[in-house]
């Protein structure tokens, strides 16, 4: 056996110790759960989530800040006063493996449990030499209403990050995800380009009826802008961003409306993220028009081309956004999808409304 030493924490008349320890050992005491299965006083364990949190801590820039929280189920492990001038505490930890099988299942995690179990020997990515440690927060057998009560504590009152904020933090840091390095660039660009200058929100600033970079980039994965090709080369950024931004002025021209915060004209869903990403998710079938009929892909062209489709609509263009008939689909993202696979048929169909290819 080996010593962890603790130290005590007192709120009111509840007492926890903190410590820290190899999580590659500690997991080794925790109970084994099984994927997606209910829990008492904790969320089902999610496999996937696992396995990402193992793949990040496999790279040496995969930390760990937040502490664990742990709960004792028996008296297999006791805490001891080590040090009374110091105040500092210890409990005795396995050290072999004879060891380990006596203090098995001796532990609960309370909260941090994917982080934890992402360090087990059957999943963990991490090598077993390398320099890793993990605080954790050790309260002696809780019952089972106290560690419901540690778990709402833990997550209730945590506000929750920015999803858009972290995509910026991670672009700084070089950690972007594939999909995310894909179009982070573009999006970053079209956030300084007309149309869409001073619409885009790149990290958490407050911009009137903006769009979140992380709901743009999603949508220009959806509507699969990286297939878009010129001769069967895939387009640069730069590519990418003057055909995005060509196509949006016409939208603003025809429809006219602006994504300018600044002006008043009522848009309705024009200028929130649900039209821009029905506007986007028709940007290849244009592109692929332009290709079949050998046009410029410039406003002209696009202009024309918006044109004959509202003419199919039977909805005038200026209230193609916020007529009755047209707000219900842009309320929930199933609906702005159904909406743009109608649309896209219409768009494929302009101009061979009257050709029979059967003869």
């Amino acid at each position: 056996m080996k010593k962890l030493y603790l130290q005590k924490i007192t709120q009111y008349s509840s007492t926890c110790y903190v410590g820290l320890a190899d999580p590659r050992e500690l997991v080794k005491v925790a109970t084994k759960i099984e994927m997606s299965v209910t829990q008492d006083a904790q969320r089902p364990l999610n496999e996937k989530r696992v396995k990402d949190i193992a793949a990040y801590v496999g790279n040496e820039s995969g930390i760990l800040p937040n502490t664990l929280t742990l709960a004792t189920k028996d008296d297999r492990f006791t805490v001891q006063l080590c040090d009374e001038e110091k105040q500092i505490y210890c409990i005795d930890f396995p050290s072999t493996e004879e060891e380990y099988n006596k203090f098995k299942d001796a532990i609960d995690v309370m909260d941090g449990q994917h982080r934890l179990y992402s360090f087990a020997d059957d999943l963990r990515l991490i090598s077993d030499n390398a320099n890793y440690e993990i605080g954790f927060t050790l309260y002696i057998r809780p019952t089972l209403d106290e560690r419901r009560r540690i778990f709402i504590s833990c997550n209730e009152k945590q506000e929750k990050v920015s999803g858009n904020l972290l995509m910026w933090f991670k672009e700084k840091l070089n950690m972007l995800t594939s999909d995310e390095k894909a179009f982070y660039g573009v999006v970053s660009k079209l956030s300084n380009e007309f149309p869409l200058k001073g619409h885009i929100i790149m990290s958490a600033e407050k911009i009137k009826s903006g769009v979140k970079a992380k709901e743009v980039t999603a949508a220009l994965k959806q509507a699969k802008v990286q297939d878009m090709a010129i001769g069967g080369n895939p387009l640069t950024d730069e590519q990418k961003v003057r055909v995005i931004c060509t196509y949006l002025s016409a939208w603003q021209a025809v429809v006219g409306f602006s994504f300018d915060t600044s002006t008043s004209k009522a848009a309705g869903a024009a200028k929130k993220m649900a039209g821009l990403k029905y506007m986007l998710l028709l940007l290849p079938a244009v592109w692929e028009r332009a290709i079949a009929l050998r046009k410029n892909f410039d406003q002209t062209f696009v202009e024309d081309t918006l044109k004959r489709f509202f003419s199919s609509c039977g909805v005038e263009k200026e209230n193609f956004f916020t007529c009755d008939e047209n707000k219900m689909y842009f309320r929930d993202r199933s609906g702005v999808d159904m909406f743009a696979n109608q649309s896209v048929i219409k768009i494929k169909a302009i101009g061979a409304e009257d050709f029979n290819p059967l003869g």
